[in-house]
């Protein structure tokens, strides 16, 4: 059976899928150097972008191709093809989601600042964050639109999955057993630690209110 997880970045599911990959070791973890984006088209070796017909076609031959036993992760994104979202629908899924809507976001900014997405634990390497000591930088206002596209996107698809065999909070993650080699929080400091890299924190906190608004307006 396969083990689909979908979220949205930064909210743990690179976690999740690796300590699934080590819980179902007969399974296939696809793409895993690419954190087991297997449909994501943004990489060298799919067609452009904007070429959403061949980026379809890509999409058909890799569901066609899916080995029974495997396992892959899925976020939104404006280039995924809608028929890996229609073939999930019907499959089993892990939904994986954060409460700290506003830590995601922090998070989601240092990750492009640092362009360092995921550490593995038994990696030498202790500066979690990649940012150096005292270092700053200025959150781009295209860095939080992704972002909020994103979570919009999966707020509107999430009531059309059939079947969701489990749902995990990122809140939760720590209690999870330790199975093998995983991934370990890269930015396990309080948000206002974190803000106090970010120049333009208040300019942040700012578009965190109209997205809190606009969310409230989706629910209704």
């Amino acid at each position: 059976m396969k083990k689909i997880i979908v979220g949205t970045p930064r909210s743990g599911t690179s976690f999740v899928t690796r300590w699934y990959a080590n819980k179902f070791p007969k399974h296939i973890a696809l793409d895993e150097q690419r954190l087991y984006e297997h449909f994501e088209p943004d990489y060298p070796d799919w067609p452009p972008n904007n070429n959403f017909k061949a980026i379809d076609e890509q999409t058909k031959k890799r569901i066609k191709k899916l080995p029974t036993d495997c396992i892959f992760k899925m976020h939104p994104g404006p280039e995924m093809s809608e028929y890996i979202w229609q073939y999930v629908y019907d499959k089993p899924v892990i939904l994986v989601k954060r409460k700290d809507l506003f830590g995601q976001f922090i998070s989601y900014g240092i990750g492009w600042a640092t362009f360092k997405w995921y550490v593995l634990e038994d990696w030498k390497e202790k500066s979690l964050s990649g940012l150096k000591e005292d270092e700053t930088f200025t959150y781009k206002k295209e860095w939080f639109d992704n972002l909020a596209w994103r979570l919009k996107d999966f707020f509107y698809r999430e009531p059309h999955f059939k079947h969701i065999e489990r749902t995990v909070w990122f809140e939760d993650l720590p209690d999870f057993p330790n199975n093998g080699n995983l991934l370990v929080r890269q930015n396990p400091q309080s948000n206002y630690k974190k803000l106090k890299r970010i120049k333009n924190k208040n300019e942040l906190k700012s578009w965190f209110e109209e997205f809190e608004r606009n969310m409230k307006k989706w629910r209704r």
